[in-house]
């Protein structure tokens, strides 16, 4: 899609998913063992396998100030260009629309439940992609610190 400057989200919280994808992802979480999701040893996971190309795994900077991609699935590439792996939140949103993630991203860390966004990527006034991004809270591969899962849904 380009340099992401040229483009804007708007989110708009809604109560529950409505797309089949984020529906299943919801599902998936809502079944998690205890203590949760963990990177690793339950995602990437067979229950899911249909879903992974439209997941970003996003792991935390140790100041909290930013957020990095660990994992991002192929259906990623129509929003973002170029290989997403140990790019940050701020390198891929605007500066506003990055604090704005970023600040939701803490939001499912601390309240330990998904959100659910409806979102329409704009250039100008022209809807671009319209989707549906499910936030998740997981944990990182030794279970002790919150990562985010992303689950990234096009309506087509």
């Amino acid at each position: 899609m380009g340099d992401v400057a040229h483009f804007r989200d708007e989110f708009t919280l809604i109560p529950a998913p409505r797309h089949q994808g984020a529906k299943k992802l919801l599902a998936f979480w809502n079944t998690r063992p205890a203590g949760g999701i963990v990177v690793g040893r339950d995602v990437p996971s067979r229950a899911i396998a249909s879903l992974l190309s439209h997941i970003v795994v996003w792991e935390p900077l140790e100041d909290n100030s930013d957020m990095k991609v660990r994992l991002a699935g192929a259906a990623l590439s129509r929003r973002f260009p170029g290989d997403l792996k140990g790019r940050t939140m701020s390198d891929l949103f605007p500066a506003e629309q990055f604090r704005r993630t970023l600040t939701e991203s803490k939001q499912v860390f601390e309240s330990g439940k998904p959100l659910v966004l409806d979102s329409q990527v704009m250039r100008g006034t022209i809807e671009v992609l319209h989707l549906e991004v499910v936030l998740l809270p997981i944990r990182s591969p030794d279970g002790k610190r919150p990562w985010l899962l992303s689950g990234v849904f096009y309506f087509d």
